[in-house]
């Protein structure tokens, strides 16, 4: 059995599924509810878990035991949270209720999350009053002055303040600097044989004195043993995974973010522009941008080891070296952002082909039927064209740009040979000083060039960083769920007082008075931006465990009731208030087929629930059968149970592939009343079913209200939460089989009798 009450024990669980804070808070106040006659003394033990918020980082872990006295009906826990600078997205930690005495918890609600929600800007708050002031856009940043090359030394600032990276990254400085010395010794070491033990000095005067072969061994030994070290370093440095866990964690900060954006935010982005940000713009930032500052660094490192070089063995060379310098230097900042707009244009360019694949694979359905197959491949054709013409200027620039330095570096070699050759000829300098000024310009040379390139490879991340600036920085929808979840807490607490439950037991005849709390519409209002008025001042309620029919004509307002009831949106005006432990689900009207096995697909949203998968997957594979699925998806689901039960559950998707839109409603349906939510909210649950199927589903429906969800058992639907379900039926028939009908017309939402309901009212 997957029912896990016990007669007449008390049921402590959180008081929702889901809690919502901000970080400047402080400190999380959650509570633990008791549901029951609440006579004897219980106690539950409780503790925080990490998951993507780290206890020490986000907020400080707790744990202890709560004990309730006869009639104690709510502790409180208070999770203290941290308050810091960084920016980051909005982060989870998990609280669980474990070791009930003298009770029993409730089935899902022994486990909770909460969600901290930052207020700083990415990558920082340094610019928050320019952000204030003129939005967080590609033309704000403009219009505040905002460079990109300043949005990136932020994100490197954010960077580093992780404690792992920040290590790291000190590690690797200081192997490119270890390297740097070591090129210098190698210089003198080669100054030190040509002038000293291959020329004229004494036998004496040398490192070992008497003997230029055990010098030139010395000298070997010295020029080899730190490469043997620096080459182990190289491997340890190689192996520290700092681009990859900097990508990682911006790729999940851009995906986690969107996940949280509000409905206006996600349609102003669209899938190619998502997948564009997570797969190359992440990789362009963290590659072009952070990673390439270590190189950088490393090769002015080296230039300054090479300058000393010179200034401390030949001067006169000094000069020319720093005019090249500053040549270089005026022709990065001179083209800059010449090439940084070039690569941006080819980025939107790329994205441009990404959406018309992704359109053509989307919709080949209908390409296929409206035979427009030529007009897709002209569009595709055509954004082809377009990227060419702006990749060939920006591989042109870049030709000039990898030679203009070379040239440089190349003359400035030519001019020593000659100036050096004939200062060893006049004696003026030793032969080993001028072979080590002719190696050191070579180097130099070779510096010059990888710092030109480094610069100019700055430029790939400036356009990506502006762009995930604004894209990190778009509203999200946590702060409207956190309101709603604060204002259902409340409410619901003040109908749980120990007077107001003993009052609803009287009045509705339930064994626990909270689930006589009924759900209400206070003056209810929604109108989408820019539009009018979808739904209007709509007041009404109902008990808990009733099907609700949803009816009226079309464009009369019924999906959007739908959505507010699902909370997809938010009400502009008035509140829907449902008791705050009892979650919450919305199926929408088309169906949704996860890639994925298809285990994956019926369990998303419950198995973070279940604490008996054996018989779970059971009862899952009763609701699939009670459904009519077929007998080729009973087998699949009998033969891969036992893998999924075992965590090597796969991402094959090939069984998706040729379901009919039928049989994805049916994984669509069924998927909801195995996560068996206390209220469900639907679309047109049987509008793509034939009427044998739709006709199951009603008779099921009516199961999932009666008995408090499908394949339980009923003899311990009582210890069960009712189960309410508001559906927008497709069938008269499902409006017969109701409880409560609602019609929504012109916006207005009114309770009637089913006998008055009229075909009209049912599309």
């Amino acid at each position: 059995s997957v029912d896990y009450a016990t007669e007449d024990a008390d049921i402590l669980q959180w008081d929702s599924a889901i809690y919502f804070v901000e970080e400047e808070e402080g400190v999380m106040n959650v509570d633990v509810i008791r549901m029951g006659l609440m006579k004897e003394t219980i106690s539950v033990d409780y503790a925080t878990e990490d998951a993507s918020a780290k206890a020490g980082e986000r907020y400080e872990a707790v744990s202890g035991t709560l004990t309730f006295e006869p009639g104690c009906v709510v502790k409180t826990v208070a999770i203290p949270l941290i308050d810091n600078d960084r920016w980051d997205t909005t982060l989870e930690f998990k609280i669980r209720l474990t070791n009930p005495q003298n009770c029993e918890l409730g089935r899902y609600l022994y486990l909770s999350r909460v969600k901290v929600i930052d207020g700083d800007y990415f990558p920082s708050s340094t610019y928050a009053k320019e952000f204030d002031r003129y939005g967080v856009t590609d033309t704000a940043f403009q219009e505040a002055g905002i460079s990109g090359l300043q949005l990136l030394w932020e994100y490197i600032t954010l960077n580093l303040s992780s404690p792992g990276i920040k290590l790291k990254s000190a590690g690797v400085l200081l192997i490119d600097f270890l390297q740097n010395l070591y090129f210098l010794l190698t210089t003198y070491i080669v100054q030190y044989a040509a002038d000293n033990v291959l020329g004229d000095a004494k036998p004496e005067e040398l490192l070992i004195p008497g003997s230029k072969d055990q010098t030139l061994l010395f000298l070997a030994a010295a020029y080899l043993l730190p490469f043997v070290v620096l080459n182990v370093l190289d491997v340890w440095k190689a192996q520290q995974r700092i681009a990859e866990e900097s990508r990682g964690n911006l790729q999940r900060s851009i995906f986690r973010k969107f996940l949280n954006f509000d409905e206006i935010s996600r349609a102003s982005v669209s899938s190619s522009e998502l997948g564009l940000s997570i797969i190359q713009d992440a990789d362009d930032i963290v590659s072009s941008g952070f990673m390439n500052v270590f190189e950088l660094l490393k090769q002015l490192g080296k230039l300054l080891v090479s300058l000393y070089f010179i200034q401390a063995e030949n001067p006169e060379a000094l000069l020319p070296t720093i005019a090249v310098a500053v040549a270089i230097a005026l022709f990065i900042l001179l083209n800059y952002e010449t090439s940084s707009q070039m690569r941006e244009e080819v980025s939107e360019r790329q994205a441009r082909i990404i959406d018309v694949a992704q359109e053509g694979s989307a919709k080949i359905g209908l390409i296929g039927d409206y035979k427009v197959r030529p007009l897709m491949e002209e569009r595709l054709t055509h954004r082809i064209s377009d990227l060419n013409e702006a990749s060939v200027p920006l591989s042109t620039t870049q030709v000039t740009n990898d030679y203009f330095p070379s040239w440089l570096s190349n003359l400035l070699v030519a001019g020593y040979l000659a100036y050096g050759g004939e200062a060893v000829i006049d004696g003026s300098i030793q032969i080993g000083t001028f072979l080590a000024t002719v190696n050191i310009f070579k180097g130099i040379s070779d510096t010059f060039k990888d710092i030109f390139t480094a610069s100019l490879e700055l430029s790939k991340a400036t356009g990506p960083i502006v762009k995930i600036t604004a894209l990190l920085n778009k509203q999200t929808n946590l702060r409207a769920q956190k309101r709603i979840n604060r204002r259902r807490r409340q409410v619901t607490k003040q109908e749980r007082t120990p007077e107001r439950l003993a009052e609803l037991r009287r009045a509705t005849g339930q064994r626990y008075g909270t689930d006589g709390i009924p759900i209400r519409l206070e003056g209810v209002g929604f109108a989408y931006p820019g539009a009018q008025t979808s739904i209007a001042d709509a007041t009404l309620s109902v008990g808990q465990g009733s099907l609700v029919a949803v009816c009226g004509p079309r464009r009369g307002g019924k999906s959007t009731l739908i959505k507010l009831l699902g909370q997809v949106v938010d009400p502009t005006q008035g509140e829907i208030f449902i008791p705050s432990y009892l979650r919450i689900l919305h199926v929408g009207a088309n169906p949704v087929v996860l890639d994925g096995s298809i285990w994956r697909n019926l369990t998303i949203g419950s198995i973070n629930f279940w604490r008996d998968p054996e018989a779970e997957t059971q009862r899952a594979m009763r609701i699939c059968e009670r459904l009519g699925f077929n007998s080729r998806f009973m087998t699949l689901l009998r033969d891969t149970r036992q893998q999924f039960l075992d965590g090597e559950d796969g991402e094959e998707h090939a069984w998706a592939r040729t379901l009919s839109i039928s049989d994805q409603m049916l994984v669509h349906l069924a998927r909801a009343l195995v996560y068996n939510p206390e209220i469900l909210v639907m679309n047109r649950p049987t509008s793509q079913l034939p009427e044998a199927i739709a006709d199951e589903v009603f008779f099921m429906l009516r199961e999932f209200v009666d008995n408090r969800g499908i394949a339980l058992p009923p003899e311990s639907a009582a210890k069960r939460r009712p189960r309410t379900a508001f559906i927008s039926f497709a069938r008269m028939a499902g409006v017969l089989n109701s409880d409560v009908v609602w019609v929504v017309e012109g916006g207005q939402v009114r309770e009637t009798a089913k006998e008055d309901v009229s075909a009209l009212l049912v599309q």
